[in-house]
Formats: structure tokens, C-alpha cells, sequence
């Protein structure tokens, strides 16, 4: 996990990614753009030493080298040292704790991710606590060696964020354990999650000068957390400030969540059209929400924020508008497909995840697979095809779209930026690197900074910064893609997964091929959706009827790539705030390493203590298994009956199509802006547009409401017309309410929800409903 969250990453980018350079009139300020906050005037940059520090006094910063200059302090204490003990212990504590967080949210209706600013505020305060330990004799020193310094702050944050996610592998082994009774050993699934969550490492850290070194890879959601970064070490007592604030919206939010968590959790999603009419399944489709895959949640009003989350407080305004225009469709498309029976949708679960018979029952795979989970072709034809419920469907049609829909954005909008990427495989440029790179890389040494600046760095001064330091030598990422791919075939062979060699390494090489495009768009807009749904097909026709093939396929083709994308953000982050390459590079290894081995520890704790919840189809409000079901159904149809249902004569052909759809969708919005340009239809994102079709056909949907009024609040007017005001406290507000959240999550688990192995459920009344929705909708999943 990058210090960005993925969640996160997917949605944050420019205001104007896709930018015309014909219309300079009216281009926003790139500091709006790219780091969601408009810059105050002269006067009040004058008048808050803070503001002016983040944003100094400038008239324009249409560039991607006056935005890192002049939003970025530029200066660097190369006596600070980031190997400190108390970093160590400090990073350490904080990975387990994101690590154990992630797997929790991951099992939960509507899965959320650990706040990077968290993990910032957090780390600030244990730092600076350390400090005010007396340095008497050579341990006090050794245990506070001076004030708590920022590549401290760096090192122990990209650590513990490396380690805040949910690696892949467990949805894998969890669905494995669930679906078909197999639980590899300790050893081997602790290996192969370190081989899936390393590889990623390996595939892209020969490649990193390609999209860290040049300044147009500006990284747009790295620069909110340097500038915060920077705030906190370079003003001591505005920091203190901000710290007290912090702590105030922290215990008041964990305090709150007790009662939409536990208490009363009809407060979870508010509705009014089900208060009226609690018997009618058209108001459960459309108004509830509150329970997993219950409804659409329109207009529900939610009051818990570990649903409602934060990331609305620094998304741009246009971000959120494109999410609201998919948010919309995805409502009209759901529910027309419903009531108009597309796919026979009204002979299974409005919302689902599951796969089921032609006649609405839930699917038994055990039924069609034969000896080493294959898929039995007879046994297939006898019991049927399997269906997906419309709205599982409709998301797989629309992720396709956003796939393809985000790399054609790029090439229309950004050609110009991306180009530098491509002009690095050129027959002479390759040439050049054969013959030039020292093999013996046992006699590396650190040369001095070539006199030639790398192409796309002239003027930066981040870059000449960094370049004072050791670089982690490119043999260092050698060894990790050779010994993560080592481990990773010997688990796909000891684990009988029945992935061949060949299919293996394609998958590899798909990733790597994918990574680079993503990496472009990401770079340089910030928006990045794993493109899981592609990597699967592609495994389907070439390794076809064996499901736990495929789920190996996508783990190593998909999950690369996601790493990948992460290690890159950090190098940015680090490359901002000065900490040593090398140093960024243990400090993810680390990270990665004990967040994969507590994801697996938490992983076969709830999957033990909740198995009955995660087969079902609804789930609960606390626990549900939409990930792993959503994970084997696609598993089961692609990797067993790709051909039957997704081929040209099959049920679902047009989810496929959804490629073809998605390149074809930014082109009109790109000619209509080159021909009128006063239309501005460069503001339509069509990447976020088509991947927020399928948001609401999983999880809790009576947050979005909310979300959308607490964005435009904090985006649409304080940004825009308060901007002292949202410069100040902003990401502090978000990292207070996003810190309680995870704090009282993490509590209320082993307390009450049955992490331990114990549930003590709150008693039943009318406030909270066990024995149906919780916005006391009529109950519909009843399978």
C-alpha cells in the first residue's frame, strides 16, 4: 500500500487531467489542480507564516517545476538521520497496527482504508513524545538521539503504510479456506504473500528513474502529505496547534462511532422513504442502504464516518462532480437493468456478489469441479452455467470501460507528458543501456552525479537534492524480482494451484507491461484503478477451467501492479521530502513484509470466527464477505466457464465489450473540446466517470449522501471561498475523524464484534434491528 490508499489514489488527480493546451485562458492554477487547495492571496499568505509556507505568494504555477518549487520547501539537512531506533520501533508499531486495521476493514460491509494522514499525525505524536525522554548516559541516547526530525517522520510513515493495506493474498487464501476446504501451511502462505506483495518491488525498481526523476511525474496525491510533512518540522509551535485539534476531533469521533457501530445502528444510513414505508421492495432497492448489498442508499443520510470517510475533504471539486455524474448513471443503469430484467436480473439478488443457478439458488461450485479444483466439463453441463446477479454484472461491464477508458484518456490529453516514457525503449536508448551497465554489481560503488542532468529534471531542485544521496543500486530490486519470483512458482506448485510455468510468467510480464502505462496516468494525474477485471480475462483463455489458476494468475498479474504503483508513490514522496533512497527502500521491505505476515494472522482469525457470515449472501452491518465472494465468483466464471459466458454466444458478451466501450468513450469529449472549446468538455473525466458506474453493486450504500454534501462543503465553497480557512485545517479535520474512526474500529473488534472469537451483540430495539435492515427497509436478501 502506498502512502496514497488506493481507494484514494483512484479518485485523487487533477482538477483538468485531461487539459487542453488551446485554452491557457481559463486553466486553473495547477496548486488547485493538483493538490486540491486554491491559493490564498498576498494578504493572507502575509498574514499566516503557515499559509505562506505552504503556499507562497505567486501568480501563477501552470507548471509542473513552479509547483514542486514553490509549493515545497526546497531545503535539506543531510545531518538528519532517518536510522534511529526509536524510528524502528515507532514504524514497527504503527505497520501492525495498519496491517491488523486493513485486514479488519477489509471483512467489513463496505471496505475502507487506513488514512495515510493518520499514520502522518500519529507518527508525529510518538515521535515527539520520544524526544521528551532524558538523554542520561548511552542508553537515554541511544533511545532519544535529539529532536524528533523529519526523515524520521518519513521513514517510519512509508513504513508503516507499506504495511496499512490488505494484501491480496488473503483474499486468496480466505477464499481458498472458505470455498474449497484447502488451507495451505503457515510457511507456504506467509511466502507467498511475501512474494506477491515483493514482486511488485522487483518488476518496476529498474524502472523507477523513468517516472520518479523527471518533474512532469509530479505524483499529484504525494504533495498534499509532503506539504504536511513539511508544515509539521518546519513550525514547531503551529504544529502544536494542529495537534491539539487533532486530539479533540479524535476522542470526540471515537466516542460518536460507539453509537452508529454498536449502540444504534439505524444512524448508520437514515432513511426517510423507508420510515414511511417499510413494506415495499422498490424503497429497499432504491432508498436503503444500510446493510450490506441492501440497496442504492439515494438520498439516505449516514452518520457514521467510518463509512461516509474523508477522502471527499481533499478531493478537487471536479474529482467529485465526475464521481457524482457516475453516481447518478449508476443508479439509472441499476435500476432500469432490473425492472427491464436484463440478464434475468429480477431472478436473483437486486445486490450481490455471489454466483447463482439459472433458477435463483446460490451456486455450488463443489458441484462442477473434479480432481485438483478443475473444472469438469460434464459436470458443468449437467448442472448448469452459473449467473451473476445484474449489478455484479453491470460493475464487471463498467470496470472494463474504466480500464480502457483511462489509458485512451492519457494518450488524448497527456501524450505530451507520457512520451518520455516511451522514447525510453527506442533500439538506440536500449543499446545504450546494455553496453554502458556494469554487470558486476558486486564491485557498485557510488559514482559521482553525472555531469548530463537526466532528461526532464533541468531546473528541479528536488532531483539535485536527492542525487547527493546513495541510490538503492538497481541489483538490490534484481534480487527481489528474481527471489519473489522464486517463491512464488514454488508456492504455485506446493499449493497445487495447477498454474503452470508459462502462465506464471505471463502474468508477470502482463504486470509489468500494464504498470508502465498506469504508472503514466498515475504520475501525472493521479488517478489509478487496478485493472483486475482485464488481468482475469486474459487468464481465463490462457489457462481455461481451472479456477484456482486464475486466482493465482490475478494475484501475481493484478497485485504487481498494485505494489508497483505504491513503491512509486513513496520514491516520490521520499524524493520531496529528502529521505535517502536507500532508506526508502528498507522501510517499504520492512513494512511490507510484517503487514503481510499480520494480514495473514487476522485473515484466519475472522475467516475461523465468522464463517457462516461471509458465505451468506447480505452479510451483516459488522462482517461481510462481499471481497473474497466477489474474488471466487469471478474466479469460478472466468477461470471455469470463461468461454460459456463471456464468449460471443454466451450470457454476458458484452461484459468484454466493455474494453472495446471504454476506448471508444473519452474520444468525443476530445474532439467536441478541440472544436469548442468554450463547451469545456475537458472537464468530464470519463476514467472516473465509467468506473463510478458500478460504485453502489457492493457494500453500504446510505454513505454517498453524505459524502457528496461534505465534499462540495469542504471543496465547492471553504476552498473557494474561505481558503485560509481550508489550507489551515483541512487535512487536519481529516486525519482527526479518519484517526478515531480506525482507533475505535480496531476496539470495538476485539471487543465486542467477535474478533477475539467472542460476539457480544448490543440488545435488540428498535434502533437496532438484528432481525432485518437496519434502516428498517423491508428485508429482501433472503437466499
Amino acid at each position: 500500500m502506498a502512502i496514497t490508499n488506493n481507494s484514494t489514489a483512484v479518485q485523487m488527480g487533477q482538477d483538468r487531467a485531461g487539459e487542453h493546451r488551446s485554452a491557457p485562458a481559463s486553466t486553473p492554477s495547477t496548486i488547485s489542480t493538483l493538490t486540491g487547495i486554491e491559493p490564498p492571496t498576498s494578504k493572507e499568505a502575509r498574514l499566516d507564516p503557515e499559509i505562506a509556507a505552504i503556499t507562497p505568494e505567486t501568480t501563477t504555477l501552470d507548471t509542473p517545476l513552479q509547483l514542486v518549487t514553490k509549493t515545497l520547501d526546497i531545503t535539506d539537512n543531510p545531518s538528519q538521520s532517518p536510522y534511529t531506533f526509536r524510528a524502528f520501533i515507532i514504524g514497527l508499531g504503527l505497520s501492525s497496527f495498519g496491517a491488523v486495521i486493513a485486514e479488519i476493514f477489509y471483512f467489513k460491509p463496505q471496505t475502507v482504508g487506513v488514512q495515510p494522514i493518520f499514520l502522518i499525525i500519529a507518527a508525529f505524536c510518538l515521535g515527539e513524545a520520544s524526544a521528551l525522554i532524558p538523554r542520561w548516559g548511552p542508553v537515554g541516547r541511544f533511545l532519544n538521539p535529539g529532536p524528533f526530525n523529519q526523515k524520521e517522520h518519513v521513514f517510519i510513515v512509508i513504513m508503516a503504510s507499506s504495511a496499512a493495506g490488505s494484501a491480496l493474498g488473503t483474499e486468496q487464501l480466505a477464499v481458498q479456506s472458505l470455498y474449497y476446504g484447502e488451507q495451505p501451511s503457515a510457511a507456504s502462505a506467509i511466502f507467498m504473500l511475501f512474494s506477491s506483495q515483493c514482486i511488485g518491488y522487483g518488476l518496476l525498481g529498474v524502472m523507477r528513474k523513468t517516472f520518479i526523476y523527471p518533474t512532469k511525474f509530479v505524483w499529484p496525491t504525494s504533495l498534499p502529505l509532503a506539504s504536511l510533512f513539511q508544515s509539521m518540522h518546519l513550525n514547531k509551535d503551529l504544529a502544536m496547534k494542529r495537534m491539539r485539534l487533532f486530539w479533540y476531533l479524535c476522542l470526540g469521533v471515537m466516542i460518536w462511532e460507539i453509537v452508529p457501530q454498536y449502540i444504534f445502528p439505524l444512524t448508520v444510513g437514515i432513511s426517510v422513504f423507508c420510515l414511511a414505508n417499510p413494506n415495499s421492495a422498490v424503497f429497499t432497492y432504491l432508498f436503503g442502504g444500510t446493510n450490506g448489498n441492501e440497496g442504492m442508499g439515494l438520498f439516505s443520510w449516514s452518520m457514521d464516518w467510518q463509512y461516509i470517510g474523508t477522502t471527499q475533504f481533499v478531493l478537487p471539486l471536479n474529482t467529485l462532480v465526475n464521481q457524482l455524474i457516475g453516481y447518478v448513471g449508476c443508479v439509472i443503469l441499476t435500476v432500469a437493468a432490473y425492472y427491464c430484467n436484463i440478464w434475468n436480473a429480477q431472478d436473483y439478488p437486486f445486490l450481490a456478489q455471489a454466483l447463482f443457478t439459472t433458477n435463483g439458488t446460490v451456486y455450488s461450485q463443489t458441484e462442477i469441479l473434479g480432481k485438483n479444483n478443475e473444472v469438469d466439463p460434464s459436470a458443468l453441463a449437467a448442472y448448469g452455467l452459473p449467473r451473476f446477479a445484474t449489478s455484479n454484472a453491470l460493475a464487471l461491464l463498467t470496470l472494463n470501460m474504466g480500464t480502457t477508458a483511462a489509458v485512451m484518456h492519457i494518450f488524448l490529453w497527456n501524450w505530451a507528458d507520457v512520451k518520455l516514457f516511451f522514447a525510453s525503449f527506442s533500439p538506440r536508448t536500449i543499446k545504450d543501456q546494455l553496453f554502458t551497465t556494469s554487470w558486476k554489481f558486486w564491485r557498485t560503488t557510488n559514482p559521482q552525479p553525472p555531469t548530463k542532468p537526466f532528461p526532464g529534471t533541468e531546473g528541479d531542485p528536488h532531483f539535485a537534492a536527492i542525487r547527493a544521496y546513495k541510490d538503492a543500486p538497481s541489483w538490490w530490486y534484481h534480487t527481489v524480482l528474481l527471489l519473489a519470483t522464486a517463491i512464488g512458482l514454488i508456492c504455485c506448485y506446493e499449493q497445487q494451484t495447477s498454474l503452470p510455468w508459462w502462465a506464471f510468467l505471463t502474468a508477470l510480464a502482463l504486470s509489468w507491461f500494464l504498470t508502465a502505462i498506469f504508472a503514466c496516468m498515475c504520475g501525472i494525474t493521479g488517478f489509478y484503478f487496478p485493472p483486475a477485471t482485464a488481468i482475469q480475462m486474459i487468464g481465463a483463455y490462457l489457462v481455461p477451467r481451472r479456477p484456482v489458476a486464475n486466482m493465482m494468475f490475478t494475484l501475481y498479474g493484478s497485485n504487481a501492479l498494485m505494489q508497483a504503483i505504491s513503491m512509486l508513490a513513496d520514491l516520490k514522496l521520499a524524493q520531496y521530502a529528502k529521505l535517502p533512497p536507500r532508506a526508502t527502500f528498507v522501510a517499504q521491505l520492512v513494512g511490507t513484509c510484517v503487514g503481510a505476515v499480520l494480514n495473514w494472522v487476522m485473515m484466519n482469525s475472522i475467516v475461523e470466527n465468522q464463517r457462516e457470515v461471509l458465505l451468506s449472501v447480505e452479510g451483516t452491518n459488522v462482517w461481510s464477505g462481499q471481497n473474497v465472494q466477489t474474488y471466487n465468483a469471478q474466479a469460478v466464471a472466468w477461470g471455469g466457464a470463461g468461454d460459456e459466458m463471456f464468449g460471443r454466444d454466451g450470457v454476458y458478451w458484452m461484459v468484454p465489450m466493455g474494453l472495446l466501450f471504454g476506448l471508444i468513450a473519452p474520444i468525443p469529449f476530445w474532439i467536441g473540446h478541440k472544436f469548442f472549446p468554450h463547451l469545456r468538455l475537458d472537464y468530464f473525466n470519463t476514467f472516473i466517470i465509467c468506473t463510478w458506474l458500478g460504485v453502489l453493486s457492493v457494500g453500504i450504500n446510505s454513505s454517498l449522501t453524505a459524502y457528496f454534501v461534505f465534499g462540495f462543503l469542504a471543496q465547492g465553497y471553504i476552498r473557494r471561498y474561505r481558503p485560509l480557512l481550508f489550507a489551515k485545517w483541512n487535512l487536519i479535520v481529516a486525519a482527526g475523524i479518519a484517526g478515531g474512526c480506525s482507533l475505535i474500529v480496531f476496539i470495538l473488534t476485539f471487543a465486542v464484534f467477535g474478533g477475539s472469537g467472542t460476539e457480544r451483540p448490543f440488545p435488540a430495539w428498535w434502533g437496532n434491528n438484528n432481525q432485518g435492515n437496519a434502516d428498517r427497509c423491508l428485508y429482501m436478501n433472503r437466499i
